[in-house]
């Protein structure tokens, strides 16, 4: 098909790959052409182009670029099978070098965002001499650390994208497909399928599996370091993928990290505001004209990309240029877990001070009751719920254990991950603790910060499973995701205790071994341990400066 508006042409093909299977390919044309120009390319297995992608292009096409759109493999007119992930790096350079062959590309651009943003990154290091930039959003380079936390799977993020995406209809309610046990029937037994890649997914638990360290996902993680030009890479602090995200940048060689630049801001995988507490103006930037600036000053002006950090500091409205990342931070403040109970909430105390004497505090944990997921960094189904969300007040379930401090006198300034450090009981042989973090307004709302968790079986954060004895107290280290956030002097902490969050991560069952493969839950009886030889406690790093 070849079409002629006003100001471009636009064309599809079918572009085979060296198999011989033919992917469409959308290519906007700047008309009338004046020589080569420089092109833009994403590869996409959405069905997004009349609704989203086609304005882009055109977009493109404005600024005096060629704007070239796949589709991948087996989705939405391309030819082949779609299986997630597995075909992206070939077929990417498959295209890239025929792009870099055409006499009208004069340079080239690859951008991406979420499974868009993978297709680019598992390119990076093998570009044709024509490409100059890359722009990447929102994708994690380890795949592991985006599927699992301390052997605990992101439903909300994989469990949803695998029914939405398994190249089949599937009419089974999420949530019931995500509480089902044993899940690893759940695709033949509710969905009417059966999807082999997911069922991978849902059992290789540890981070050492062969599954996560061959392939595509092997070849994922070697890559950053082998990038030789410029990267923007972009992250959100509610984004699911923040953590692969960062380390993508991070693992830069340090040359091309001196021509990269890397920016966090305070929005969701779906670029949104997610801070309401805070009622921030400046917290979003206009995304494709930022994409336009890196790639206009590269791939146009031929001048140095603007290299650096910029990150979003949440309270504070405004927006950090730091000299490396992580930021650079002076100390780290120690907020300890107290069995004294506050006078004016249904909760138990969070002071600077230690406990001197030793002191337990019991609830039970009941799977077939989970706590639900409020505010989360790790979401993508269940949108209400992704960012700083608006919490319950405590005691709202005898199952979460909540703590907060005194009014603060100053200002607490949070640079980057914090750690919730607990010393805990069961009577089970593998159970999971859950933390989250808050900022308690002076009106008395509290709004979610960070949360996280750790299982018995990965207390160390190994990533393979470990014995426990149960009714041994053992110290577990719940690691949050960074982030840059000022308390301000008026605000209270707040830390509450749990095991579970659901939808967000699969329910523990209360039994050792892989979770997929579990039938039955039994309750637990937990113990935090505190005080004495037990300092459990909130340790928050404090921004250099502060």
């Amino acid at each position: 098909m070849n079409v002629t508006n006003e100001g471009y042409e636009f064309n599809e093909i079918m572009l085979p790959m060296r198999d011989g299977v033919k992917l469409l390919t959308r290519i906007c044309m700047p008309q009338p052409a004046a020589g080569p120009v420089p092109v833009l390319i994403t590869r996409t297995p959405y069905d997004h182009f009349e609704l989203y992608d086609k304005s882009r292009c055109e977009e493109h096409v404005r600024h005096g670029y060629a704007s070239v759109h796949q589709q991948c493999r087996g989705t939405f007119g391309s030819e082949g099978e779609w299986v997630p992930n597995e075909h992206e790096r070939q077929d990417g350079i498959d295209t890239v070098n025929w792009l870099d062959h055409q006499a009208w590309c004069e340079s080239i651009g690859v951008y991406g965002d979420s499974y868009t943003g993978l297709t680019g990154w598992l390119i990076a290091d093998a570009l044709p001499a024509k490409a100059k930039a890359l722009y990447l959003m929102h994708y994690s380079v380890d795949r592991y650390i985006s599927a699992y936390k301390q052997g605990l799977f992101r439903h909300d993020v994989l469990t949803s994208w695998a029914m939405g995406n398994s190249g089949q209809e599937i009419q089974a309610d999420y949530l019931q497909s995500a509480r089902f046990r044993p899940h690893i029937n759940v695709d033949e037994k509710l969905w009417g399928i059966q999807l082999e890649w997911y069922r991978k997914w849902i059992t290789n638990t540890d981070d050492d599996a062969e599954y996560w360290n061959s392939g595509v996902w092997k070849t994922l993680k070697e890559i950053p370091p082998k990038i030789n030009i410029p990267v923007c890479v972009v992250a959100g602090w509610y984004d699911h993928h923040l953590e692969g995200t960062l380390l993508g940048y991070a693992t830069l060689s340090d040359e091309t990290k001196a021509k990269s630049k890397l920016v966090v801001g305070g929005w969701n995988h779906f670029r949104s505001s997610c801070v309401p507490a805070h009622r921030p103006a400046h917290n979003i930037i206009d995304f494709e004209a930022h994409l336009m600036r890196w790639f206009n000053r590269i791939l146009k002006e031929h001048q140095e990309p603007e290299a650096g950090v910029e990150v979003y500091a949440i309270g504070d409205d405004q927006w950090l240029e730091p000299v490396c990342w992580p930021m650079r931070t002076t100390c780290t403040r120690h907020l300890y877990l107290l069995a004294h109970r506050q006078t004016d909430c249904q909760a138990w105390k969070l002071e600077q001070d230690k406990q001197p004497e030793s002191s337990t505090i019991a609830y039970p944990y009941d799977p077939e009751n989970p706590v639900g997921t409020k505010g989360s960094e790790s979401m993508l189904a269940t949108v209400d719920e992704i960012g700083s969300q608006l919490q319950q007040e405590p005691g709202y379930r005898e199952d979460v254990i909540s703590f907060v401090s005194d009014t603060l006198t100053a200002h607490i300034r949070i640079g980057g991950q914090m750690n919730v450090k607990l010393y805990v009981s069961s009577d089970c042989d593998d159970t999971c603790f859950t933390a989250k973090v808050m900022e308690v307004l002076p009106n008395g709302e509290a709004y979610h910060i960070r949360s996280s968790l750790s299982t018995l079986a990965y207390r160390h954060n190994t990533g393979t499973r470990l014995h426990y004895q149960p009714g041994e107290v053992v110290e577990i280290n719940i690691d949050l995701l960074p982030v840059i956030w000022n308390i301000k002097a008026g605000s209270r902490v707040r830390v509450d205790i749990s095991s579970s969050s659901f939808p967000e991560y699969s329910i523990h069952a209360n039994y050792a071994g892989v979770w997929s493969l579990q039938d039955q839950t039994r309750i637990a009886f937990q113990q935090i341990h505190l005080g004495g030889s037990y300092p459990s406690a909130l340790e928050i790093p404090i921004l250099s400066g502060e």
